[in-house]
């Protein structure tokens, strides 16, 4: 049976020993290699977590069924992530509540699916899927995180938008977040609506 290093911070540990990490994937045959390694090792893995009660094991189980057959059948992150990991994908589906879904990010299968969307990033050369559409944001960070940024994308070969969003599909633990301080500033997710028109009154009185 393979084993996996389940190392959230690092989806790859387990290929580190086999020099398989996307750092290292700079050819297509490479890559396939790695995808078809990663596919065997999903399969034949265990579905126990000892960190999960033995219903959410088994959830986890079906889960990671799932996962294997379209990881076989996918070859978009994007779409994988949707169907997988998305708001209205099988995790959030099969893990409604808070709690549920905050112990099954913790076990070793959510390792395993965060390993599985990096080796068909790695895989996908298209820029984007034409199946759903792209947003974009705009944050604001001190100079000094963003030349820290520009490292780490040069040391791994990585665009910083490719390095950016690595980061945000990993699990974040509450104690690494800040307190919101007064009222949230910057634009809230979703749709914005219009924005409100300055009647003549206060254009007057201005």
């Amino acid at each position: 049976m393979a084993s996996f290093n389940h190392s959230t911070s690092n989806p790859f540990a387990g290929d580190q020993a086999q020099n398989t990490s996307p750092s290292r994937l700079t050819s297509p045959a490479s890559i396939t290699s790695h995808v078809e390694t990663l596919a065997n090792r999903v399969a034949s893995a265990a579905t126990s977590d000892p960190g999960l009660s033995a219903e959410l094991q088994a959830r986890a189980g079906e889960v990671m069924k799932a996962a294997e057959a379209q990881f076989a059948l996918s070859g978009s992150w994007v779409a994988f992530y949707r169907e997988m990991l998305g708001t209205e994908g099988l995790v959030q589906r099969t893990f409604p509540t808070t709690t549920e879904f905050a112990q099954f990010q913790k076990s070793k299968q959510f390792a395993e699916l965060q390993e599985m969307v990096a080796a068909l990033r790695s895989h996908e050369s298209s820029k984007g899927d034409t199946n759903e559409p792209e947003k974009m944001i705009t944050i604001r960070l001190p100079k000094s995180l963003h030349d820290a940024l520009t490292q780490e994308s040069n040391e791994l070969n990585l665009s910083i938008n490719k390095l950016c969003i690595s980061k945000l599909l990993q699990r974040i633990e509450s104690r690494f977040v800040p307190v919101q301080q007064g009222r949230r500033r910057g634009r809230k997710p979703g749709p914005q609506g219009p924005r409100k028109k300055t009647s003549p009154e206060q254009t007057s009185d201005n």
